[in-house]
């Protein structure tokens, strides 16, 4: 922060998920330094209206009203998203959004010149090349809220672009280890994961998440999403970047550099700490609100090998990735859907890649010269998952 009076108005999408949820308490013990100017949530009414009244923010909108009249003032619809990102007052947008509905924001928020505190890694994997050029465009730039990704960006000591120059790609870096729970199916054999029920998959071990992301954590999709999502934050090529089981979720991620030198970023597992460097990077605010890293209460600190075979949609993810194009789009897209139906009981836990396998076969080569073309490969992807049996 560049002045302990200045206080920036910070506008959050995605107030009353996971994410939002522990943004608003860290921007609680802060309110020296943040005002929230604007908040927007998806269906849960009650939920907005009672952060609303804590915080008072200019602006308040619903995604999905559901035709039910809003209360004096508040915007409805997805569009309130785009206006929240783009509210005069708001110097740093934190996207929480979920899936692939948080691009457009995104896109509107660099145009105009924010920083975007980004959780929605949607936004990079879907639209990466947008992403880059809205930022370039527009002079806004993109800090990481995943605890991995600004894990990497504090290894790497703000080699990332600051406001005004978009997104930057790392040099001197020989790989960087983005590092995985495992899930709760860490240990579970092939058999066993075929006639897993919701109720496992929604176990995880170590973090506290929202039902999507944590199927993804039980699939490994997540890792997935983060790999793309390094390859366009931090431009390493799909060859340098590698993903470990580390089960503890003490090690976010770590970096090779040239020479051999391994830097790592050690944390408790909280997305409190990646919550409060995406407001305050480059710098730091002294915070009483996570618990202090105890090395020895922490020991050990253990790796594996991820089971490729056994997890296969981190495998369809990151060829996704590779392949470039419409694929990273339907592949989020796909997964979403498939998550979708993996949550209302429609489909079982091996359909999930099962479903985005066929629709990467079908439609990876779908166009994607914009972002029409992508949210049509989008919808495309989705339309094909909801048929899957």
């Amino acid at each position: 922060m560049s002045s302990a009076a200045e206080v920036r108005g910070v506008a959050l999408l995605g107030a009353t998920g996971s994410i939002g949820e522990t943004a608003r308490r860290v921007l609680a013990r802060h309110a020296d330094r943040f005002r929230v100017v604007a908040l927007t949530a998806n269906g849960s009414r009650d939920a907005l209206a009672a952060a609303a009244a804590r915080l008072a923010p200019a602006m308040v909108g619903l995604v999905s009203p559901n035709g039910t009249p809003l209360p004096p003032g508040w915007r409805g619809g997805p569009e309130c998203l785009v206006e929240a990102a783009t509210h005069p007052d708001a110097a740093i947008v934190l996207n929480a959004v979920v899936g692939a509905a948080g691009l457009d924001a995104t896109l509107a928020a660099l145009r105009a010149g924010k920083r975007v505190a980004l959780a929605n890694k949607e936004s990079l994997v879907m639209g990466g090349a947008l992403v880059q050029r809205a930022a370039r465009e527009g002079g806004g730039a993109v800090v990481p809220v995943d605890s991995e990704h600004s894990a990497l960006l504090q290894c790497v000591s703000g080699r990332i672009a600051t406001e005004g120059e978009g997104l930057l790609p790392l040099t001197g870096v020989r790989r960087v280890v983005i590092t995985a729970s495992g899930g709760p199916f860490r240990t579970w054999s092939s058999e066993r994961i075929r006639g897993a029920q919701l109720a496992d998959a929604l176990a995880h071990p170590t973090w506290s998440m929202g039902r999507k992301i944590t199927v993804d954590s039980a699939s490994l999709a997540n890792k997935a999403l983060e790999v793309i999502e390094a390859h366009v934050l931090f431009g390493v090529p799909y060859d340098r970047i590698e993903v470990v089981v580390h089960p503890q979720s003490i090690v976010h991620s770590m970096v090779e550099f040239d020479d051999g030198s391994v830097l790592a970023q050690l944390g408790v597992p909280s997305m409190e700490l990646p919550i409060l460097y995406s407001l305050t990077y480059p710098d730091r605010l002294e915070d009483p609100g996570v618990p202090r890293f105890d090395p020895v209460a922490s020991s050990p600190l253990t790796f594996e090998s991820v089971r490729d075979a056994v997890f296969p949609t981190l495998g369809l993810g990151i060829a996704a990735g590779r392949r470039g194009g419409a694929a990273p789009a339907v592949f989020n897209a796909a997964n979403e859907a498939a998550v979708a139906r993996f949550l209302d009981g429609s489909l079982d836990f091996p359909g999930i890649p099962g479903a985005i396998g066929r629709a990467l076969e079908r439609l990876a080569d779908h166009p994607a010269n914009d972002l029409p073309a992508l949210l049509a490969a989008d919808a495309a992807a989705r339309a094909h998952v909801k048929e899957y049996r």
